[in-house]
């Protein structure tokens, strides 16, 4: 097929994964930077939020998805390889049985794999992946240094579980995808305006356990509606032993509806489902009773 000369030369998508009612990145962000307390309503703040909001959902969930949902480097590491050209890559002085010769027959496999098999068929995912690395480190490191160094993390939890693939039946199931996809988007909330405190960070290990709870209640684990439960009525405790009630109370409405729609269903995902409007009000109700503290 003929292509155009003159155009752009990508196109990015954006389509939505779930509805916007569901707990995820964006939501902690927010309820996180509520948490720490906004400095005031400002077009600046609100761009920072929005900035931030783009970070962890779009970019990193983007990066998420490529590395362990479709398992793009999974790919290379599990490849089989084809045999090797006879020129390309090469050593100098490297006996062919020596090690040094064994990593360049490895090298051109790689390279006639790459150009063969791999670039054809996930080019466009390698250079999206690529693009979204560097403007999720560049949009960290504009927000604040704290939170660039929590991008750091959670790209390099991304790459790391993108190993294998992400079963949340497996024994672990949720415990790496619960820390990039809630704890550490909640934090680079907290560290928005000021530095990480103590209520915002106990606050985010109690959304953090549910969220675990969550994932493992959909991956059939024994007990893991306590750690779903558990987490939010910690966060409950924390707003009563703060005597902010008005949040308390809220909560509490929240956390009953839940349990009336887990004891209406027997799907695990039903009643997750049809909870998710009540815990995105929970976490936000929570970020501002502490953030007004």
């Amino acid at each position: 097929m003929t292509q155009d000369p003159f155009g752009q030369t990508f196109i990015f998508r954006l389509s939505s994964a779930r509805s916007w009612l569901s707990l995820g990145s964006g939501w902690a962000a927010v309820a996180g930077a509520l948490a720490a307390g906004m400095p005031g309503l400002t077009w600046t703040h609100l761009l920072q939020v929005i900035g931030l909001w783009l970070l962890v959902d779009p970019v990193l969930g983007t990066l998420w998805d490529l590395a362990v949902q479709q398992g793009l480097w999974r790919r290379v590491t599990q490849a089989a390889l084809p045999q090797p050209a006879d020129r390309g890559f090469f050593l100098p002085y490297a006996q062919p049985d020596s090690p040094a010769g064994q990593l360049v027959m490895l090298v051109r496999r790689y390279q006639v794999w790459w150009q063969a098999y791999y670039w054809p068929e996930f080019g466009g995912q390698v250079v999206t992946f690529g693009v979204g690395l560097l403007l999720g480190l560049t949009i960290g490191l504009v927000l604040n240094l704290s939170i660039f160094w929590l991008v750091v993390i959670s790209i390099s939890l991304t790459l790391w579980a993108g190993q294998k693939a992400d079963r949340l039946s497996a024994h672990g199931g949720g415990r790496l995808s619960s820390i990039v996809q809630l704890l550490l988007p909640w934090l680079m909330g907290a560290t928005l305006w000021s530095p990480l405190s103590l209520f915002p960070l106990v606050l985010a290990l109690c959304f953090w356990i549910s969220y675990l709870g969550g994932l493992r209640v959909l991956g059939g684990h024994h007990r893991a509606e306590w750690l779903f439960f558990g987490g939010q009525a910690a966060a409950l405790m924390l707003l009563l032993g703060l005597r902010i009630l008005p949040g308390a109370a809220l909560m509490s409405v929240s956390l009953t509806s839940i349990w009336l729609f887990k004891s209406s269903f027997d799907n695990p995902a039903v009643w997750l489902d049809r909870a998710q409007p009540y815990l995105i009000l929970s976490m936000i109700t929570a970020g501002v009773a502490v953030g007004s503290m």
